[in-house]
């Protein structure tokens, strides 16, 4: 079969590009030893994921290596499977970074000096008011048959090469670095291939178990089969994001994916709580369906937060519109805040303690009244690992909710687990507990 070919003008250097089939696969490696012992989280991996499926391109595999040139070479190898790989990491000027001899080797290539790259790298360290040294020189080294990515907010460019029938994408593993490269890199080589779309929608499910769930829509799921419709189910507590996808071109799919969003709505009733974009997904999903419920209701809200130091705060204004709904907060970490600020009382602080039902009540009803708002909820407890009694173990924590005239307190055990764990678990509950009252109204 003849292969046909398009020329594209990339930056300052040109090349030619397969059209490549479609339903085309990926690979992702991730090059780093910071990744494997758990120092550094790989978020490239997901945002990589994310982008490739957006533009049509489904990823088959991710790999993460270490910084050895046996392990990366394998991990290439592996990639000749497909037809696509991108790979992050060990780009830098330091002698642990190998990614690019490792690869010259596999492509059996060399790295020359490229001049317009290094001019890049001095305007950079211009405008930073840095000179070149011999390591930032060494940064503009790329493989002499490569096509290069420049790189704009950073000293390493990327590189485009290609092997066999397989294309292969180097990227620097600095995400603010590589995120602007990948999306540069996929406008073009979108317009050059003919991919199938990929198309995912998101509903979001509340206060039923997975369980449940799946009894209570099994004859719904078993209907998307007919429509080449994949289910899948991501539980998070009591909240489930149900994913459908389609992988392939079918006509008029969207329709009828709005239609079955639509039944299933019907089916859930109140439990149905909203939907979501899958390139707009939100890393706390409760938080922005919280913030719809009261945007619909035209409600404000306001948190009293001692034990959870502004971490249900920091959900909510993660999210973009929050500020039409929360006004405000108080982190009242010592009691001379809950006191002179939030009016939490002497004698309540002596008697009861911060955390109790009492100073709770005191702490939401105070900042309510300070901010203004529709409902308020306070939260004060021990997050540990120090500061638990008998009485009073690590992971107690009291919340009071007040929504309009109506005040409520519940206390929660958590449990004696590390502290990150019992101020999400606080988060998570907090959050919950409000979307909940909202929706029972």
């Amino acid at each position: 079969m003849l292969k046909r070919f398009q020329y594209l003008k990339l930056k300052h250097t040109y090349f030619f590009l397969d059209i490549c089939p479609k339903n085309m696969k990926a690979l992702i490696i991730n090059i780093g030893d910071e990744l494997l012992i758990g120092q550094v989280v790989n978020t490239n991996a997901s945002y990589i994921a994310k982008q490739l499926n957006l533009y049509g391109i489904f990823v088959d595999e991710i790999v993460v290596v270490k910084d050895d040139k046996t392990a990366i070479l394998n991990a290439l190898n592996k990639g000749l499977n497909y037809q696509l790989v991108i790979i992050t990491g060990g780009l830098g000027p330091t002698k642990d970074d190998i990614t690019k001899h490792t690869l010259a080797e596999f492509m059996e290539d060399k790295l020359i000096e490229d001049k317009v790259v290094l001019k890049d790298i001095e305007n950079l360290l211009t405008s930073r008011g840095r000179t070149m040294n011999k390591l930032n020189k060494q940064q503009a080294l790329v493989l002499s048959q490569c096509k290069v990515l420049r790189n704009y907010v950073g000293t390493a460019p990327g590189m485009i090469m290609k092997k066999n029938n397989t294309t292969f994408v180097s990227l620097p593993g600095v995400p603010f670095e590589m995120k602007p490269m990948i999306q540069e890199f996929l406008k073009l080589f979108s317009k050059e291939n003919a991919l199938d779309k990929i198309i995912h929608k998101t509903v979001f499910v509340f206060g039923i178990p997975e369980s449940e769930l799946a009894i209570k829509i099994e004859n719904w799921e078993n209907e998307l089969k007919k429509h080449h419709i994949h289910l899948a189910y991501l539980p998070n507590r009591n909240l489930i994001r149900l994913r459908l996808s389609v992988y392939s071109e079918i006509p008029n799919i969207e329709d009828t994916l709005n239609q079955k969003i639509s039944e299933l709505k019907n089916i859930l009733g109140k439990h149905f709580v909203g939907e979501e974009e899958f390139e707009h997904t939100e890393d706390n999903p409760l938080a922005k369906i919280l913030i719809q419920k009261l945007k619909e209701k035209k409600w404000t809200i306001s948190f009293a937060e001692s034990c959870t130091g502004g971490s249900i705060s920091a959900a909510i204004t993660k999210i973009a519109g929050a500020s039409e709904v929360f006004n405000g907060s108080i982190v009242s970490y010592s009691n001379d805040v809950k006191h002179t600020i939030l009016g939490v009382s002497s004698d309540t602080l002596n008697k009861y303690g911060a955390v109790s039902k009492e100073c709770v009540e005191e702490m939401a009803t105070g900042v309510k009244k300070l901010l203004r708002t529709d409902i308020a909820l306070s939260v004060s407890g021990i997050a540990g690992p120090t500061g638990g009694t008998p009485e009073k173990p690590i992971g107690t924590v009291w919340m009071c909710l007040i929504i309009q005239d109506k005040i409520q307190t519940k206390l929660f055990q958590f449990g004696n687990n590390s502290r990150e764990y019992i101020i999400e678990s606080a988060v998570f509950n907090a959050l919950a507990w409000i979307l909940k009252s909202i929706l029972e109204l």
